[in-house]
């Protein structure tokens, strides 16, 4: 007899996977922007996936960066999802302005990162990176 399995566990089966392949693709291309990033800009893992979703995005719903950083498990235990975002962007600001790297806050949606500062995150990326 097989044992069914929850929605839960389901979600959690593939963001491992997720994350296995994500590591896969960072090996065969020789590149990890969010592993360079965090050296670049002194960030943690949480706050490197955030700047790079912004990077590459250019703008970022509250809710696409939960789903970024956290598990759903994560979710449930945080009291107010929206403050722990609101946190991490704080001190994201903080380390990246020191590069000439900088967001603006979307009240009601989230946060957008021009252009220009996109341009300026991904040639300090490249150029930390060898690339």
């Amino acid at each position: 007899m097989t044992r069914t399995i929850t929605a839960r566990e389901r979600i959690e089966m593939l963001e491992e996977e997720n994350r296995q392949l994500k590591d896969k693709i960072a090996k065969l291309t020789g590149r990890n922007d969010a592993n360079v990033a965090r050296k670049v800009f002194g960030l943690t893992e949480a706050e490197a996936a955030i700047v790079m979703m912004l990077v590459t995005c250019g703008e970022a719903e509250y809710g696409q960066l939960q789903a970024s950083i956290y598990t759903d498990r994560h979710l449930v235990e945080l009291l107010d999802p929206d403050w722990a975002i609101r946190s991490h962007m704080k001190r994201i600001r903080r380390k990246t302005r020191l590069h000439g790297v900088d967001f603006e806050t979307v009240y009601g949606m989230g946060y957008r990162m021009s252009d220009a500062c996109r341009a300026k995150a991904r040639a300090a990326i490249a150029a930390a990176g060898g690339r």
